[in-house]
Parts: structure tokens; C-alpha cells; sequence
């Protein structure tokens, strides 16, 4: 098991989606995942974190929050450690092919209206 642990910073402008994509990505090449956010952004950190546990994509391996002084004013961080399953290789590969496979009706629909 790889012991590198990736780091996806979140934005508070970040959708769940998104975050959930890019964490899925990173997943693929490493077994664990740092969600980190500051205080803006936890709770969109937190949905795609949960909904991805939901999903049984991960497991949380540990939540925990960072306060750091910086120049007199303190920094909050939320971080969130996600493990993937077992199973995580073949629900991401059958969510790519349903993925891939929605895109060509999409493009078939639209090469029909052209």
C-alpha cells in the first residue's frame, strides 16, 4: 500500500461535484486523500467527502482541525483523510464507462439536431 498521501485543497467557491472528480482522480494514483478547507469552504469538503463514503468510493481514515497563528490573526484548517475501499477501482470504472457512454448518446443527440 502507497504510503504518499495526495492533498486536495477546497475552495469555498468548489462545488461537491467537482471535489468529489478531482478527489476520485487522485485516488486512482494514491490511496489516501487529504480533503483540506478553511473555514469557508468545510462544509462543501464535507458533502463530497460523505457523499463519497455513501457511495463506498472511501473511508475516513481521520477529521480533524488546524488552527495556525499567523501575523496575530489565526488560520483554520479542516482536514478530512480518506482511504479508498476495496472496492474503489471497480465502482470508478463502472461510473467512467456509464460517464463514457452517456457522452456518446449526448453526442448522438446532437449530430441528429445538427
Amino acid at each position: 500500500m502507497s504510503q504518499d498521501i495526495k492533498e486536495l485543497r477546497v475552495g469555498f467557491r468548489d462545488n461537491s461535484k467537482r471535489i468529489m472528480y478531482l478527489v476520485k482522480e487522485l485516488l486512482n494514483t494514491s490511496n489516501t486523500v487529504d480533503l483540506v478547507a478553511g473555514t469557508g469552504s468545510a462544509g462543501n469538503a464535507s458533502r463530497a467527502a460523505e457523499a463519497l463514503r455513501r457511495l463506498n468510493y472511501v473511508t475516513y481514515s481521520n477529521v480533524k482541525t488546524e488552527t495556525i497563528v499567523v501575523d496575530e490573526s489565526r488560520k483554520i484548517r479542516f482536514v478530512i483523510t480518506l482511504t479508498k475501499t476495496a472496492d474503489f477501482k471497480r465502482l470508478y470504472d463502472e461510473n467512467e464507462a456509464n460517464r463514457a457512454k452517456k457522452q456518446e448518446e449526448r453526442k448522438a443527440q446532437e449530430n441528429k439536431q445538427n
